[in-house]
């Protein structure tokens, strides 16, 4: 396993990465007077990122050590500074990046909801692991070229994507160093797999990125049991943070190739269900009610590809039938345990909570419709959820208007979990009434995001496309008629050098299947 994963880090770094000779100095707004930073105010939380301790001569037990994380392979800070970044050598330029990540990108990759990996874990492994800090410096490089940018995605040619792959060649050198030493660094290679899909996907390369995730994925799984069994509370916390984290990632892959059914993949393993346990009768928090819908929606979205490749295969079919069935009454479930908590947050509608039980709920309305017509051959199917699109498309734009308003920032979202961009792109492509699907292209368009390998102006630029071509077939009716209508089941979409390709079925004026294809220049 790490032979193959060094193999394939060795040709991830001869993608002819640039070094450039100078990089300008922009400073980040930071506050370096206070203990908290700016970002936890904003959100109205505690600041989670702890400076690591001094070393001791008497290690504390196992059991006393809370969330304290042990280190991978633990390196002594030279000294105690007041800055995060402090602590480990970093030039000037390096500092401002880690202090980017720390009081801005941590908070927009955990979503809204509690993620102790991104907002505490990571920022004390860039003090013990090389690798891990030009991980982080790479990542948020391609965050400021972003923020930076007038088209909200990263530019290939500004200092800052630059400065992101020197960074990011320093952090596969450093990561292949450490693997080559003799000594076993699986969680290491995990934590990295999942740092270089984090890069890989914001830069735009899913297939890359895919490759990282299940890299990650099978480190994870093949992780000794002896190790489990002698891990300290902390490397088990790892786990589960790391393992969460990848399922989130890979469950944008999932949406992506079932929004796109007929782009291959090389992944074999993205076809193997998975054992769905059923719901509890109530969910405690909302951490495990976003845990349980993360795993329904994997299932979901591997079903939903599934029944459009299959056509009219009889065979097949009949066990599709029956998986539906299943995964109807999961979600009856879900919904049920998740009613109580979604109320009873319901009852503060200030803050982060709120925009993620919405956010959680709009994605399991879109995983409801997604199930409840996996079975049609009919694109006509989907006027039946008019309503439940509208709903969709109200309830995002409230919830990232209300982002923005807490982030005080026009600058796009980072986020690896759910996210809306598959939501308001499924409304956009599937709905036929003018209204809604014209008001979700306006949400995509009007607050630029990226949730994994999804960015929301390149959303909104195919969803435009489906709907021109469909209106200029109906002859200005604001309702798309079913003869006029693209078959969804064979959209694909690729994006390559600066174009999106887009390929589709849609039926002729004698009701025969005729192929739509178009170049979308991008960004």
């Amino acid at each position: 396993m790490i032979a193959r994963f060094l193999r394939f880090l060795v040709r991830l770094a001869g993608k002819g990465l640039t070094y450039p000779e100078t990089v300008r100095n922009r400073r980040v707004k930071c506050d370096e007077t206070k203990p908290e930073c700016y970002r936890c105010q904003e959100y109205g939380t505690f600041c989670q990122y702890k400076l690591p301790r001094p070393h001791v001569a008497a290690p504390t037990r196992p059991q006393d050590r809370g969330w304290d994380l042990v280190p991978i392979q633990p390196r002594l800070p030279l000294q105690r500074i007041s800055r995060p970044s402090d602590s480990f050598p970093c030039d000037e330029v390096e500092g401002r990046y880690f202090r980017l990540f720390h009081e801005e990108l941590a908070f927009d990759l955990s979503g809204y909801f509690e993620a102790p990996f991104w907002t505490r874990l990571i920022p004390q492994q860039c003090h013990h692991e090389p690798a891990i800090k030009h991980a982080i410096f790479a990542l948020s490089a391609l965050y400021k070229s972003a923020i930076s940018s007038n088209t909200h995605t990263v530019n290939l040619g500004d200092e800052h994507f630059n400065f992101a792959l020197v960074q990011q060649s320093k952090a596969i050198s450093s990561l292949r160093k450490t693997l080559s030493s003799g000594q076993p660094q699986m969680r290491l290679a995990l934590v990295a797999s999942l740092l270089f899909s984090c890069f890989e996907s914001f830069h735009g390369d899913w297939e890359t990125a895919t490759q990282q995730i299940y890299s990650g994925l099978n480190i994870l799984k093949h992780l000794s049991e002896d190790e489990r069994r002698h891990a300290t509370n902390s490397l088990a916390d790892i786990d589960l943070e790391v393992g969460l984290t990848l399922r989130r990632l890979k469950l944008q892959i999932l949406s992506f190739l079932a929004m796109n059914p007929m782009c291959e993949h090389p992944f074999n393993d993205l076809d193997v269900e998975e054992i769905m346990r059923d719901m509890p009768d109530q969910f405690t928090t909302l951490n495990e009610a976003f845990t349980a819908a993360t795993n329904l929606a994997v299932s979901i979205l591997r079903h939903s590809r599934t029944s459009a490749r299959c056509g009219g295969d009889l065979g097949p079919r009949g066990l599709i039938a029956q998986e539906q069935q299943r995964l109807q009454g999961l979600v009856d479930q879900w919904n049920k345990a998740y009613e109580p908590l979604f109320l009873e947050v319901c009852q503060n509608i200030v803050g982060r909570e709120y925009l993620g039980v919405l956010q959680l709920r709009i994605c399991v309305w879109k995983c409801e419709i997604m199930i409840a017509t996996s079975m049609s051959n009919t694109e006509v199917v989907f006027d039946s959820f008019t309503a439940q699109f509208q709903r969709i498309t109200h309830f995002a734009r409230y919830v990232l208007q209300k982002d923005q308003e807490i982030r005080e920032s026009d600058g796009p979202r980072l986020q690896y979990g759910m996210g809306l961009i598959m939501a308001l792109f499924y409304t956009a492509t599937r709905c036929r009434e003018f209204s809604v699907r014209r008001e979700a292209i306006a949400v995509l368009r009007e607050w630029p995001c990226t949730n994994g390998i999804w960015h929301s102006l390149q959303a909104a630029k195919v969803a435009e496309w489906i709907a021109s071509i469909e209106e200029k077939c109906c002859g200005g009716l604001r309702f798309i008629p079913g003869d006029c209508r693209v078959k969804m089941q064979s959209l694909k979409v690729a994006l390559r050098k600066g174009v999106i390709t887009v390929d589709c079925m849609q039926s002729s004026v004698d009701g025969i299947l005729e192929p739509r294809k178009a170049n979308l220049p991008w960004p």
